[in-house]
């Protein structure tokens, strides 16, 4: 027991050191600027749209290494080969010596196949092909692969945009639902005051309210629960989708910062943001690229109409073990060869009607693309136009239904007073109330309208 008491201490004073470390410290609420920054990082469609970027950037990287030497190499071995040696006799001058006596006069082993010593074959084939004028392909490729890499960095900055306004949508939702909730207990609160008074009314049996009254009490209060449940589901739902577009799991903790719905911004000023977005917008971007693509891809299918001019080399090495090698230039002898050669020529083909038919087709595709490019204009000074009529229409809605909530507001507290004091009905407290919770509800409606709308008029303006 003594020899455990120093282990019992230490883990004692271990224990202790752990309870009292201090906390770590809670994680900041989520703002908007922030989960729009997380959604564009970790949105499934901008990793998609990074990946094409990425794919683009290695074609135009083949291309730009087009120029480099091609080389095509074959090893081979092969076995067994027939034996193909010369007679070899003493020299007439210094019998020491032996050589080949004659060209034509070989070993018995050598005068049928597969008769004398077998062996093996080794070879290998390496020829190369550099070219140095391609009569505008190469200019024309690196062109085209350019414009491909700006068609997709411009339709990388598409889904970004788009994820960082599908995040903003997401975030007022959560931000109108926590108002509407509030606005809702606030409603609630006011409605428990006045069935409280209505059941002593009741109790007295008093001439002011009737059970058909305290009844449209209790219905107004079953609506105002209704709008709470609604209320609840869209705020759950926000929260899931702010999770999945920023990349959180469906069932991680999440923080977001409350902010009030601010009133609704100005509206802008429509010819100047509509040149704004004719340059800005990703979509205009990509299909000027696009075209800028297509034109260099004419050029180069009319480009394949020349041949290639290049720099031409190659070196062959073949032994086999039980063949001889003349020593004469005239004797062709493929057992053992080394060979090496280097030339200028042209490579090309002659298919002149296949050629001419991929220009017609370079040349359909262009056009399709400067249909697109019209297209494109066309739906962005749409979307920019519903997006400021959409802008303008929840401006005067929530300048009304603001106005409304306030008068709302006011008759319902004179109501209610007037049903405390006694001088006032059931009906007219029902009918107040509810004004005002319909138009505080469409305020909110209106609100976060007109947030979606300004993020849709700065998406389709090219400057979310």
């Amino acid at each position: 027991m003594r020899g455990m008491r120093a282990p019992f201490v230490l883990l004692l004073a271990g224990s202790a050191a752990f309870a009292q470390a201090p906390p770590q410290p809670a994680l900041a609420p989520l703002t908007l600027p922030q989960l729009q920054e997380l959604a564009r990082k970790n949105d499934p469609r901008a990793g998609i749209a990074r990946a094409q970027v990425d794919g683009a950037r290695a074609r135009r990287d083949e291309v730009y290494w087009s120029l480099f030497p091609s080389f095509q190499t074959t090893l081979g071995v092969a076995g067994p080969t027939p034996e193909a040696r010369l007679k070899h006799g003493p020299d007439p001058i210094d019998p020491t010596i032996t050589h080949p006596t004659s060209l034509l006069d070989v070993t018995d082993g050598s005068r049928c196949s597969y008769c004398g010593h077998l062996g093996i074959a080794l070879g290998a084939t390496v020829s190369m092909t550099l070219p140095i004028y391609t009569f505008g392909k190469y200019t024309a490729g690196k062109s085209a692969t350019d414009h491909l890499v700006g068609a997709m960095t411009a339709l990388l900055q598409r889904a970004s945009d788009q994820a960082t306004f599908d995040v903003t949508k997401a975030y007022w939702g959560y931000q109108t639902a926590r108002g509407a909730h509030d606005s809702v207990v606030d409603v609630r609160k006011k409605l428990e005051e006045a069935k409280k008074r209505a059941q002593k009314l009741l109790a007295e049996e008093s001439d002011q309210l009737s059970k058909a009254d305290a009844m449209k009490l209790d219905y107004l209060a079953e609506e105002i629960e209704a709008r709470t449940a609604e209320a609840e589901k869209g705020a759950a739902l926000a929260l899931t989708a702010i999770r999945l577009i920023i990349g959180f799991t469906p069932d991680a903790p999440i923080d977001i910062a409350e902010e009030k719905l601010p009133p609704p911004p100005a509206q802008p000023n429509e010819e100047e943001i509509l040149r704004q977005a004719l340059t800005r917008r990703p979509e205009a971007r990509a299909a000027l690229d696009q075209v800028g693509a297509r034109r260099a891809l004419v050029d180069v299918e009319k480009a394949r109409l020349f041949p290639d001019v290049a720099i031409i080399g190659g070196a062959t090495v073949n032994y086999t073990s039980n063949a001889d090698s003349p020593e004469t230039p005239f004797a062709y002898n493929p057992y053992n060869q080394r060979t090496v050669y280097l030339a200028l020529g042209v490579q090309g083909t002659f298919d002149i009607p296949q050629k001419l038919a991929r220009i017609r087709q370079a040349e359909a595709e262009l056009d399709g693309a400067l249909a697109q490019q019209r297209g494109a204009e066309q739906l962005i000074r749409l979307e920019l136009r519903q997006a400021l009529g959409d802008l303008q229409e929840a401006r005067i809605r929530a300048d009304r239904y603001t106005n409304q909530a306030a008068i709302g507001k006011q008759l319902a507290v004179q109501a209610t007073l007037a049903f405390d004091s006694g001088l006032g009905e059931a009906r007219e407290l029902l009918e107040d109330t509810l004004l005002w919770a319909r138009a505080d509800g469409e305020r909110f409606k209106a609100l976060f309208d007109a947030q979606i709308a300004w993020a849709a008029v700065q998406k389709a303006a090219g400057g979310l």
